[in-house]
């Protein structure tokens, strides 16, 4: 059975465990994740946002409308529960091969192939 795992969590430069964004109620940062087969050298990349409501509702206040994709919404930066939040959606994805975990992981994440066509 092929189990999909978190190999890596970044943020640029910044120390996740001790990251505070500067208006802590109304933030959007990008992660990016490294994921792939346990067990197996290497990995792929995904991103996903992690955003607050009051950021959302600040988007919607210069527009309309705004388009929600590869996002997690949160109340406040709390690395440890943004961690179990993508190792809950990582565990959820596993499927029989890895190549059908893929399509399961890019619900929730951007991957880096995504659009990619041989």
């Amino acid at each position: 059975m092929n189990k999909p795992t978190l190999k890596g969590i970044d943020f640029g430069a910044e120390d996740l465990n001790t990251y505070t964004p500067q208006i802590p109620d109304n933030f959007c940062v990008w992660l990016t994740l490294a994921i792939g087969p346990e067990g197996i050298e290497g990995s792929h990349l995904f991103q996903v946002g992690i955003c607050t409501n009051s950021w959302l509702a600040h988007q919607l206040s210069i527009k309309s409308a705004y388009v929600l994709r590869h996002m997690i919404l949160v109340e406040s930066f709390d690395f440890e529960l943004i961690k179990k939040t993508v190792s809950e959606i990582i565990e959820n994805a596993e499927r029989p091969t890895w190549e059908q975990s893929v399509p399961i992981l890019s619900r929730y994440f951007a991957w880096e192939y995504e659009d990619y066509q041989s």
